[in-house]
């Protein structure tokens, strides 16, 4: 007997082969995606024509690049349009893999700039430059500009166009953008400082006048903004360095490089992985907006090492003034970097100073705490006058600090009452703007940063006042109770309140505090 059995198949028996063309589906899925992912980053990597004169300058520099002994095949140049760039990775990177080498014989150092005829006739004139080795670099740079047959020409062919970008180089209108700003003055004075450097060297070096102050500026932000610090055979030198000059910057330290003495060349490593097609970068370092606009032509937002220069000024009308001018040896007034950050010690220099000026009374008694401060203890009244130079001390007096206190408010609010807009304008600014150019946004985000910090300097202030005033237990529960305490711990926890604690068991007065507070 044969028995027959018809069995209705479960839908996976009954769909292998199905099961099996979903797989090719698949496949042909993720092949599809890959193709689509390799054609978004060809259309990436070729943004510009090959034809376009960028790109024409760039395969040259690649090619004298690669004929000189360099190696970068792990890395890419990508165009984002035709005066913006960055370094991209052609493949996963590990942490500490090499990603660029680039031999000695191309890197431009400060020693073969001053080798150079201009830079030699520079040093026998020994001439008191304001910036020697951006002046011997930026004299060089345009010496090889002019010559049609420079061995660096396929470098020198690849750097920007235009620096302006750079506030040295900004308009009136734009300038405007930064009214009431103390970087005003600091984008002043570089001004100046370049032109000096230029009619000395003009003076020394009489061809170098075929080259303007305009192009020797350019030539002076290229180099402010590109240079390197190295150590070649054991001895500092700074250099421009093609390829490595053109990495983009952020904060995190993503990439590190370095003069390698035993490969002669300098190396720059990832110092962690990365995966393809990933942009990388380099970090300038922690700086203020102040010095990444001046030098490099940018500013970060939300850059919390910030800085606002505060002058602070002896009075006049103050029945010491003639003996803290001699004890500051004629200098009346002192400029100081408050930063953002409330830890820098800077901070702890703004009080001192103050303290200083403000001072009322009897000149031993600020001797006495100079010197207490000061590395020896000394009588004489000559001593005293040649001693103070930035000698950091706590709070003098109740009265005293007091002063410190509203004067800090004062010199804050009077350097917020130049400015055209307010900090929450700059922010709404920012927010809804879209029409800022590139130089707008920055001079913005610049004194937006000065404004906080100020802001910031002024609420230290007022919480110092209210907590003076208090019993000190009652101050340190005050404190405690604030969420933002931490900002403010290096005035408070280790200037303030040790001095408010001293006051329970030391007697500087008769007067109760209440008393002392009232005057």
């Amino acid at each position: 007997f044969f028995f027959f059995f018809f069995f209705q198949a479960e839908d996976g028996i009954r769909d292998v082969e199905r099961s099996r063309g979903l797989g090719d589906v698949y496949k042909r899925q993720v092949i599809k995606g890959l193709l689509k992912e390799l054609e978004d980053e060809y259309a990436l990597d070729n943004i510009l024509p090959e034809d376009h004169p960028e790109m024409l300058r760039y395969n040259k520099f690649i090619k004298w690049f690669l004929d000189g002994g360099a190696r970068f095949n792990k890395v890419k140049l990508r165009f984002y349009s035709a005066d913006h760039r960055g370094i991209h990775a052609k493949q996963k990177l590990k942490r500490k893999e090499v990603l660029i080498f680039i031999p000695k014989e191309l890197i431009i150092t400060l020693e073969i700039a001053k080798e150079a005829p201009v830079g030699d006739k520079i040093k026998r004139a020994k001439l008191a430059l304001l910036s020697p080795k951006h002046c011997f670099l930026s004299t060089y740079l345009l010496q090889e500009m002019r010559n049609p047959d420079s061995k660096w020409k396929p470098f020198l062919d690849m750097l920007p166009k235009s620096t302006n970008n750079f506030p040295i180089f900004f308009t009136e209108e734009e300038m405007e953008w930064l009214k009431g700003s103390p970087f005003q003055e600091q984008v002043k004075g570089k001004v100046k400082d370049i032109a000096r450097d230029y009619a000395a060297i003009v003076n020394a070096v009489s061809e170098f006048a075929r080259h303007s102050l305009k192009e020797f500026s350019h030539a002076r932000m290229l180099i402010s903004s590109r240079i390197f610090g190295i150590t070649v055979n054991r001895s500092f030198t700074d250099a421009l360095v093609p390829l490595a000059d053109m990495f983009n910057f952020q904060r995190h330290q993503q990439t590190s490089w370095s003069y390698k003495e035993e490969s002669r060349g300098f190396v720059v490593n990832a110092n962690e992985p990365v995966s393809r097609g990933d942009e990388l970068y380099e970090s300038y370092g922690n700086k203020c907006n102040s010095r990444f606009f001046l030098n490099y032509g940018f500013v970060l937002e939300d850059n919390t090492h910030n800085e606002v220069p505060i002058t602070i000024s002896l009075d006049q009308k103050d029945p010491l003034y003639a003996s803290k001018l001699k004890m500051l040896d004629y200098d009346d007034s002192k400029a100081i970097r408050i930063a953002e950050d409330f830890s820098h010690k800077n901070l702890v220099d703004f009080f001192s100073f103050l303290r200083l000026v403000k001072f009322r009374g009897d000149l031993m008694i600020l001797y006495n705490f100079v010197f207490q401060q000061g590395a020896s203890k000394r009588s004489n009244e000559h001593d005293f006058y040649e001693t103070y130079h930035g000698t950091r001390f706590p709070p003098l007096s109740v009265k005293n600090e007091v002063r410190v206190l509203k004067g800090a408010i004062s010199l804050a609010k009077n350097l917020l009452d130049k400015y055209a807009t307010s900090y929450e304008e700059d922010r709404r600014i920012l927010e809804e703007n879209k029409e800022l150019t590139f130089n707008q946004r920055n001079c913005v985000v610049m004194r937006a940063g000065e404004k906080k910090i100020l802001l910031k300097l002024i609420d230290l202030a007022k919480l110092g006042l209210e907590l003076i005033k208090l019993p000190f237990k009652k101050a340190k529960e005050v404190y405690e109770m604030r969420e933002d305490k931490n900002m403010y711990r290096i005035y408070v926890v280790e200037m303030l309140f040790p001095f408010m604690h001293s006051l329970r068991t030391v007697s500087y007065t008769h007067l109760t505090l209440p008393t002392i507070c009232s005057v």
